[in-house]
């Protein structure tokens, strides 16, 4: 398995992830549609939505390398929140 830093303390690292949920997030509609018992759509053209974003979705995830531990390098001038910024433990 490969190591990579990075600054990133998040999965901003793997753009392909923040892409497959970007495709994920423009289903909200549909599934808005569905479980909130609103019929708008087409069922047919909503089908063929659905299934065209979730393909999208499915092959930015196949190009993420999951060979890869992703290890979060601090700034050393800004290593974490100072004490005075944590909440006290009242």
């Amino acid at each position: 398995m490969k190591t990579k830093k990075t600054i990133e303390d998040g999965w901003d690292c793997v753009p392909e992830l923040k892409r497959a949920c970007t495709e994920i997030d423009e289903l909200h509609h549909y599934t808005y549609e569905i479980k909130n018992c609103v019929r708008v759509s087409d069922l047919k053209e909503m089908i063929v939505d659905m299934k065209y974003l979730l393909e999208r979705a499915i092959e930015e995830l196949d190009e993420v390398d999951t060979n890869v531990e992703w290890v979060t390098e601090y700034d050393p001038i800004w290593n974490g929140p100072s004490e005075d910024l944590l909440p006290d433990d009242e």
